[in-house]
């Protein structure tokens, strides 16, 4: 058996950025901590069970994914030692006479070499009060290296023998362990692949290392700078044009930036995405008010630079060319109309034209983000500042400009709040589809509505903001062909946003 402790709910420093939450469901990109870390222990073919607090929410979303990975659960009293916890867990579902494997909920390892009757140890980066190795442990090699710190994971031969030690020290786990090493001596494994995520401090460092990016983006991180490439060479040149042409005055809301000719370095920044405090966290809707707050003092102040230029922001000409290329590459028909959920929905041309009448010919053309979405966007709760990056830097004919429409910044917000763009591509929904019928929907919570209410009463969300979200939606469609259920999700959710929105008004 493995056992996976989570059963306490995280330090008061993570409710700040997610609302209370439990270590194994701290957010890591689109994923969360125990996808990590049933990935990293699947290799030992034993059952694996999560300890939770008791009276902890699971998603739909997050029910789903656990059983997909074959993850147990099971549910202990929040207030239990971290020795009551584990005993508990083990008498409830536990055959004594097998091996036990121990991973606490904040630990995570790049690589695990965990033999029979072994403890984890490394040397902490961290000032903190880690549990380290002394005499009182029992182990086989005396000649170990000072200053280890006992790391989060245990495989104990004799769990029946672990259980008896625990209770004997008064539900102490660590006297536990030293008084089982005593008749079984540990074997000492040095992992300096150890990861900690029980500090809000270790958790960003340990998040640095495992990053990810698109792929024709190549991002490397070192010195707490990162360093972005890419083989489409004219788009880092575009967005290094913007970060080297933006005003004193918005430098505040944007990481250092440091000119490299085809590549440019961007300060690392120790914070959370929005996308990942959206889709990932429980926090009240009147924070989000504060953060929208934020976000609209930046883009008040970036779209006051104005442009008489002529700029091509073509929405329909865009989705078009786009929605092209996804037909020939999946032979599918434009003019079809669409069964979606079992209801029948228009072609997608004809879905086109009828976003074109909420769209006006002159447009306010100022200085933009261009890609204003959640996940290019972080958060500080100590400032309450965001913080921006990855624009786009070009127009529609990828001519390198740092102004454009300024209804594309606030439809790229509206992408990620009324379109839950980022819980599509964190995998929180369903879709079928079979020719030219979908089956789809959205896990969200149900407090959710508040929020997107509150978003477009402080943007004051108009018809064509809505109109130009929906052509994101279509236009990025050929962008996403790694996966046909991700697009056939973006499609149908397209219909569906405007049957929500614009259906009524025209």
């Amino acid at each position: 058996m493995i056992l996976i402790t989570s059963a306490k709910y995280s330090s008061s420093d993570f409710n700040l950025e997610f609302g209370r939450t439990v270590p194994s469901f701290l957010p890591l990109g689109n994923k969360r901590l125990y996808e990590y870390q049933a990935r990293l222990l699947a290799k030992f073919n034993m059952p694996i069970y999560l300890s939770l607090p008791s009276n902890f929410k699971i998603s739909p979303y997050d029910k789903e994914k656990l059983k997909e990975l074959n993850i147990n659960l099971i549910f202990a009293n929040e207030n239990l030692s971290l020795g009551e916890s584990i005993v508990y867990c083990i008498n409830l579902f536990y055959n004594l006479n097998e091996n036990l494997l121990i991973l606490h909920g904040d630990t995570f390892f790049q690589s695990l070499d965990c033999p029979v009757n072994s403890i984890q140890v490394a040397r902490p980066k961290d000032n903190y009060e880690w549990t380290f190795l002394d005499d009182e442990f029992s182990v086989i090699d005396k000649n170990y290296d000072e200053n280890l710190a006992i790391c989060g994971a245990f495989f104990v031969q004799f769990p029946r023998v672990l259980v008896k030690e625990i209770v004997k020290n008064e539900y102490n786990f660590i006297k536990g362990l030293k008084t089982y090493s005593k008749q079984y001596p540990f074997k000492l494994m040095q992992n300096d692949t150890w990861l900690d995520f029980g500090l809000i401090t270790s958790y960003f460092h340990s998040k640095k290392i495992i990053s990810s990016s698109r792929s024709f983006n190549s991002i490397h991180i070192e010195n707490n700078y990162l360093e972005k490439s890419s083989k489409w060479l004219e788009k880092i040149r575009a967005e290094s044009a913007w970060f080297k042409n933006l005003p004193k005055e918005l430098l505040i809301y944007t990481p250092r930036f440091l000119e490299g000719g085809d590549k440019y370095f961007l300060e690392y920044l120790y914070n959370n995405t929005l996308a990942e405090i959206f889709v990932f966290g429980k926090l009240p809707s009147f924070v989000y008010k504060q953060i929208f707050m934020s976000l609209k003092t930046f883009l008040n102040t970036l779209h006051s630079y104005k442009s008489e230029k002529k700029i091509n922001f073509n929405y329909k000409e865009k989705t078009l060319q786009r929605l092209n290329t996804f037909a020939k590459n999946n032979n599918f028909n434009l003019n079809e109309s669409l069964i979606i959920n079992g209801k029948k929905y228009d072609s997608v041309l004809t879905l086109i034209d009828k976003l074109n009448k909420f769209l006006n010919t002159k447009q306010d053309i100022s200085l933009i983000h261009g890609d204003f979405c959640f996940s290019n966007i972080m958060y500080d709760f100590r400032s309450n500042l965001i913080k921006t990056y990855d624009p786009r830097g070009m127009d529609f004919d990828l001519n390198i400009t740092s102004y454009g429409d300024k209804n594309y910044d606030l439809a790229k917000l509206a992408h990620s709040v009324l379109g839950l763009y980022d819980f599509i591509i964190a995998g929180f929904y369903e879709c079928s589809f079979d020719n030219f019928k979908i089956n789809f929907s959205i896990q969200v919570d149900e407090d959710l509505q508040d929020i997107q209410e509150n978003f477009k009463e402080i943007f004051n969300i108009n018809e064509e903001i809505l109109a130009i979200m929906i052509h994101l939606f279509l236009s990025m469609l050929p962008l996403h062909s790694d996966s046909k259920e991700r697009q056939f999700a973006f499609l149908a959710n397209a219909f569906l946003l405007y049957e929500r929105f614009l259906k009524d008004d025209k």
